[in-house]
Parts: C-alpha cells; structure tokens; sequence
C-alpha cells in the first residue's frame, strides 16, 4: 500500500511540474488537441507529445511463477487506469493522430485471485500495449498484451 501512494504522489508532483506544456488539453478529446508547436521534420511532417488519460484492457497476461519458474499465461482477466505520454502527427486533413505512446497503469486483476499492480507499457498502431508488470497483491512478476484507448 505504501508504494501505491508513493508513486501516486509522485505522478500528481510531475502534473504539477510539466502542467503548461505536454498537459496542455489533458481532459479534452484527442480531436481537439491544439498543435502549435510542433517540430518540423526533414519529410514537412509535424509531431508533437502529449500527455493523456488511458484506459486499457488485458487481451493476455503472462504471469511469471518463482517455484516453477515458468510463465502461466490467461486471457482478459484485468483492466487499467493511468497515464500515457503519446506521439501525435498531422494527417491530410490536418487532424491531430496518435501513431505511438508509453503507459504507466494501475492494473486491476478481475479474476479469483483479485489484487491490484502495476505495469508500464509500450502501445503501437493506435492501441495495442504490450510491457512488464509487477502484481503488488501476489508479490509477482508479469508480462501484458493489452488493447490500450486513450481519451
């Protein structure tokens, strides 16, 4: 529990310290992200970072067993609630697209052997995450796949 509310603190101070830029339109649609300060490329492509609220989905789960040493994979057995710091672009229309990101979850176990964890993920193609865990409750290690949406 104590490292629960430990790394809450810390996301809340680090809020507080980026707030003015990468936060900017935090609790707006992707939609209706406003770039201005994009970064121009060699290709007349503009991209941007930005800061935003995730929700995801475990399709698959690997968790990683001491005694036996092994991994033990299940499907859709938890959901997550976080943060994620996303790559976005321009298209033809000129519409903010998000082309990749990073993810840092409270992941919840909705199975029998509830518990609460923690993962970090990679999302690639606009919502698929895949990354390392760590279950707080059964004191484990585990691997995600997981389908991530982002708001």
């Amino acid at each position: 529990m104590k490292k629960l509310i430990v790394l809450s603190l810390t996301l809340f101070l680090t809020v507080g310290l980026f707030a003015q830029g990468p936060f900017t339109g935090f609790f707006k649609p992707s939609s209706e992200l406003e770039i201005t300060s994009l970064t121009l490329k060699a290709d007349g492509a503009e991209r941007e970072w930005y800061f935003r609220p995730t929700v995801s989905v475990t399709a698959y789960r690997y968790d990683y067993i001491k005694e036996e040493k092994t991994f033990v994979g299940s499907s859709f057995n938890g959901f997550g609630v976080g943060i994620s710091y996303e790559h976005y672009t321009k298209n033809a229309n000129g519409e903010p697209v998000k082309n990749f990101g990073f993810n840092a979850l409270a992941m919840f176990d909705v199975t029998q052997n509830e518990g609460i964890g923690i993962a970090g993920t990679v999302e690639i193609l606009g919502f698929a995450s895949f990354g390392p865990g760590y279950d707080l409750t059964n004191k484990n290690f585990f691997l995600l796949a997981n389908a991530t949406w982002t708001f």
